[in-house]
Formats: C-alpha cells, sequence, structure tokens
C-alpha cells in the first residue's frame, strides 16, 4: 500500500506520524488495507472519506478506485491537506463537516469510507442514517474502528477517554440497517473481540 512520503505531510498529528514509526507502522497501514479491502472492486464514481484527517489514504483511494473523491473532516486541516494532495499530484472535494450532519445530497455516493470515526461518535443510530442518507441505493458503507477489551485499554491507554463506543455498539448500530453486511479483525485469525482493530461492510437497501 501506497504512503505518501513524510515530508508530503506538513501536519504530522498523532496518529498519522505512527504512519513513519517502525514499530507502529504495520500496524497502522494494515488498519488501512482491512478496510479499503471491503471497498467494492473495480472503478467506483463518487467516494467519500469521512474523517480524512491529513489525508494519507487519500492517494491510494484514487489509485484503488478511480473514484471522483470527496473528503470531510470536524477539523478540517485545509492547509495540510491541499498542500499533500498538491505534492501527490491529486485532487479532492474538501469540506468540514460533522457525521451528524453530513453536507451532501441524498443518494449521491457510491462508497462511503469512516477509519477510526465512530468510535468518537456517541449518537451511533443517527450518525449511521446521516451515512446511509448519502449513499446511493446498492452502494457500500464501510467502517473501521479499534476493537474494546482488556488488551486494546492496556495499548491505548489514555486515548481511550475519546473513544465514548465501543466495537459492539457500532457494529450493532449497522448490522441491522445494511444488508451483505461482513466483519473482519486484525489480526485475522482471532475472533473479533479479542483483535486489535475491527472493520465491517454493508450495503444500502434498495
Amino acid at each position: 500500500m501506497y504512503i505518501p512520503p513524510k515530508h508530503h505531510i506538513p501536519v504530522l498529528e498523532d496518529p498519522i506520524a505512527y504512519y513513519y514509526i517502525p514499530i507502529f507502522r504495520s500496524f497502522f497501514i494494515k488498519r488501512l488495507t482491512m478496510c479499503m479491502d471491503l471497498l467494492p472492486t473495480g472503478k467506483i464514481d463518487k467516494l467519500l472519506d469521512i474523517g480524512c484527517g491529513t489525508g494519507i489514504i487519500l492517494p491510494e483511494l484514487i489509485k484503488r478506485t478511480g473514484a471522483e473523491l470527496w473528503a470531510c473532516d470536524i477539523f478540517l486541516q485545509e492547509y495540510s491537506l491541499h498542500k499533500m494532495m498538491e505534492l501527490e499530484g491529486i485532487s479532492a472535494h474538501l469540506q468540514e463537516a460533522n457525521i451528524l450532519d453530513l453536507p451532501y445530497e441524498d443518494n449521491f455516493f457510491d462508497a462511503v469510507l469512516m477509519i477510526s470515526v465512530l468510535e468518537h461518535v456517541e449518537d451511533l443510530n443517527r450518525a449511521a442514517d446521516e451515512v446511509i442518507r448519502v449513499t446511493k441505493p446498492g452502494g457500500t458503507i464501510v467502517a473501521g474502528f479499534p476493537t474494546k477489551n482488556a488488551i486494546t485499554d492496556k495499548l491505548l491507554g489514555g486515548s481511550t477517554g475519546f473513544h465514548v463506543s465501543t466495537h459492539r455498539q457500532i457494529l450493532a448500530s449497522l448490522e441491522n440497517k445494511l444488508t451483505s453486511f461482513k466483519v473482519s479483525a486484525l489480526p485475522g485469525f482471532v475472533p473479533v473481540d479479542f483483535s486489535l482493530y475491527t472493520a465491517c461492510s454493508g450495503v444500502k437497501t434498495e
């Protein structure tokens, strides 16, 4: 998987810096890969990345999907994003937005991706409804989030205070609203509840 070189991303806030630290790099890249692998294969016309951060995943998303790309974040780092996209030679529609009130038309996107977003959202049902609203019938929704267990509580330490929803709550909020629901775990050889990271995907019904 392609990760932009460090000097292409002016703002290296946590957790972006971990992509350039050898000890942590493998895990952080694998969580991106497991989420992207749940996207539909082939070209996607319109793709939304919610919680895009500094946009580290945007070049790979464009390369894999050929999509017209939208990206939003509640705290949009426009300077860093624009600089990275300029250096990478890519483009995307950027907007500051809250997942609870997305500024997009109904039935607009062919796929929506959320990586490490929903664990920070308390009103999961409202978030799920908003994401489904902007997705076309038959479109795919993918989410990735940390697994809540004793292992991750120990590893994440103080950052768990920012995680207001567990992996089980997130899965429950999406599973009953989508069809063809799939769940993946990292590492893949352990049950979801004992994993480090969880990803899921589903399809909006007609």
